[in-house]
């Protein structure tokens, strides 16, 4: 299964869109790090990277510095707190 905007913040809103993706994304390298880390915790997911090329080194990073049994401790309570609103209501 892929995973698709696994880094959206949510819909642009009022906010200046700086980056070349319709959604505005995460940007802080740790809020990254969590979601990308949370998608590749799961078995038979795998991740699309985002599709603007400054996000993209970040998603890369990321996903490069994973380890499955430090993903998995407490993934879904760290992603609280990254503030996402959803893409699709």
């Amino acid at each position: 299964m892929q995973t698709i905007k696994s880094i959206a913040r949510g819909p642009w809103g009022e906010h200046a869109h700086t980056r070349s993706t319709w959604y505005q994304p995460l940007e802080d390298q740790a809020d990254i790090d969590k979601a990308v880390h949370w998608v590749l915790s799961r078995p038979n997911i795998f991740l699309n990277t985002a599709g603007d090329i400054h996000v993209l080194p970040k998603v890369l990073d990321a996903a490069s510095r994973f380890k499955a049994a430090a993903a998995e401790a407490n993934l879904d309570e760290q992603m609280v707190g990254v503030g996402t609103t959803p893409l699709f209501v």
